[in-house]
């Protein structure tokens, strides 16, 4: 019930004329062109003249063709394409009457390659061109030979493959940012020709449950045996960083990669989940429409409790009139997100691409992979703080909670826990107290998931922060932590606090209480003395920012500067 009534709070928010996001911790930031690097892709040469009176060649590409046909009918020299054997595992409740059954699938993979790349591209019958792509067993050709590209995941929705639609442009675009992008060609028909665009589809789903089952559970099979082949080839390996793979997904493409991740899939119509695998290789994925089941059928089990113990990061973006998808039910999923999320809303968007969003869509994407793939410092501040694109559909950020990198030398967390039996929050980077917190030596405190960089008290950067606590008996049950003097004198000087020392330090903002580009604003919430007590929050997160505002808290500005 708590999570209906933050998501209720969220869309009336959304709704709100102009928002109310903190000033200071917002931003909104100018759409992305193309990347700086030119594209080549892998061999996905085809012989068209064997393409069936009536059939076109999308239907093969889309595993439609008459008779079963599907994109290896066409290939020319499949020995020099990304072609490979799944054998899928002896479970029926997932994979229904496919269980046990070995399935073929081919994929394109598309990368950073030298500008003076001399190969032509090779034209497609629906007037799209694969860019510079390899031949004969040509060896991919890259900017240079030491540079080791992050790798990209790429799973195209129900019914659709790379070649079709705007995907091998979205292929060509990430790839552009340097991350080399391996798609493969699902071939949904081959397993269920469902439609789920109506309600009467999802019904029928229901009806024909097993195989309904079985298009989602192999699709995650396919990502990872194409992700195999990519490392494992002598041409890419090299190439590639292995530690750097993320996940790009539209429509039950984004689904697709939550349960190649650990979400656990709907395997009854009582709504039970199981888990379809979990590649932890996989760092972070976005979802673009994320396909998330239907009010009557969820994707991952009752109230999409299967999502609860998927801790990979994911940005979900949905379209408020997707009626294929609904955002209801994505943003309900992403309630249970135990790590870092972002679920984004596009206004007026329904389900497919939408070229009026395509700035949203892939500014937002491409910032929050080289968040929590890349590991970039720059554009992890960049993504805590941005709420929204400048131009396209009105694009507005509903949930958020952020993580940052690992602690460098002199920096360490502060991790905020919360008191159940007290309502009280707490926030603390003192190590021998996480310890004691998180081991229940001091009980009733659990983590909510927030947390942010400081620098250790010792640290030669940075401002020291003031740590107090109530006086036992005339004071608050609470702490509160400033870097301001003359805050920490007028605290020090009263009888109702102790000076527990100096807990850390941080940059401070300016006087307009804003941090520099490369750094996250930490806000400062105060519960107004509810429940007869003093309490504080520090966040970085715009929407629980918002939910303390909408349960009456007050808003005390950006008071620290953390590292990203």
């Amino acid at each position: 019930m708590v999570a209906l009534r933050r998501l209720a709070a969220a869309f009336t928010l959304a709704c709100a004329l102009g928002g109310t996001a903190h000033a200071q911790l917002s931003q909104a930031v100018p759409p992305i062109g193309p990347g700086g690097f030119t594209v080549a892709c892998s061999n996905v040469e085809q012989d068209f003249s064997r393409v069936a009176p009536g059939a076109s060649a999308e239907s093969y590409w889309e595993g439609q063709a008459p008779g079963g046909g599907y994109v290896t009918n066409l290939l020319a020299d499949p020995a020099n394409a990304f072609v490979v054997d799944v054998a899928l595992p002896g479970d029926r409740e997932l994979f229904g009457d496919f269980a046990g059954d070995t399935l073929t699938f081919a994929a394109i993979v598309c990368y950073p390659t030298s500008a003076t790349n001399p190969r032509p591209d090779y034209p497609l019958p629906n007037g799209k061109r694969v860019p510079h792509m390899q031949r004969d067993g040509d060896a991919p050709i890259f900017p240079d030979a030491t540079t080791r590209f992050p790798v990209l995941v790429f799973s195209h929705g129900l019914g659709g493959s790379p070649l079709s639609s705007d995907y091998l442009d979205a292929m060509m675009l990430f790839a552009s940012y340097g991350y080399v992008v391996v798609a493969p060609f699902h071939g949904d028909a081959r397993i269920s020709d469902i439609d789920l665009a109506t309600l009467n589809d999802v019904v029928d789903a229901a009806l024909h449950f097993s195989n309904y089952t079985a298009l989602q559970s192999v699709r995650p099979f396919a990502l990872r045996a194409e992700l195999d082949a990519l490392l494992r080839n002598p041409g890419f390996a090299g190439h590639v960083d292995p530690n750097a793979i993320g996940g790009f997904g539209a429509s039950l493409g984004g689904e697709s990669l939550l349960l190649m991740r650990g979400a656990r899939l709907t395997v009854s119509l009582g709504l039970s989940s199981k888990t379809v695998m979990n590649d932890t290789r996989i760092k972070a994925a976005v979802g673009y429409v994320p396909y998330s089941g239907q009010p009557i059928l969820p994707a991952f089990g009752r109230d999409q409790e299967g999502m609860h113990d998927m801790t990979m990061p994911y940005l979900a973006i949905a379209g408020s009139a997707d009626i294929t998808a609904p955002a209801i039910m994505t943003a309900l999923g992403m309630w249970q997100v135990g790590g870092v999320r972002q679920f984004v809303l596009l206004g007026g968007v329904s389900h497919g691409f939408d070229v009026r969003a395509a700035p949203d869509i892939f500014t937002w994407s491409v910032v929050f992979l080289a968040s929590y793939v890349v590991d970039d410092p720059f554009a992890r501040a960049t993504s805590a703080r941005m709420t929204s694109v400048t131009g396209g559909v009105d694009d507005r950020l509903l949930i958020d909670r952020f993580a940052p990198l690992p602690p460098g030398p002199f920096e360490t967390l502060a991790i905020e826990y919360y008191n159940p039996a007290l309502n009280r929050y707490f926030m603390t980077a003192d190590a021998p107290e996480v310890a004691a917190l998180d081991t229940q030596a001091i009980p009733g405190w659990f983590r909510t998931g927030y947390s942010f960089k400081v620098y250790a008290p010792d640290a030669p950067v940075g401002t020291p922060a003031c740590r107090f606590f109530g006086k036992p008996g005339i004071g608050p049950n609470s702490h509160f932590f400033t870097i301001l003097p003359q805050e920490c004198a007028a605290v020090l000087a009263s009888p109702y606090w102790i000076f527990e020392g100096f807990a850390f330090r941080v940059e401070a903002p300016d006087a307009a209480q804003t941090c520099p580009a490369s750094l996250v604003p930490i806000v400062r919430m105060y519960n107004n003395g509810k429940g007869e007590q003093v309490n504080h929050r520090y966040l970085t997160s715009h929407s629980e920012v918002e939910w303390m505002r909408v349960q009456g808290w007050i808003d005390e500005g950006t008071v620290f500067c953390s590292p990203p």
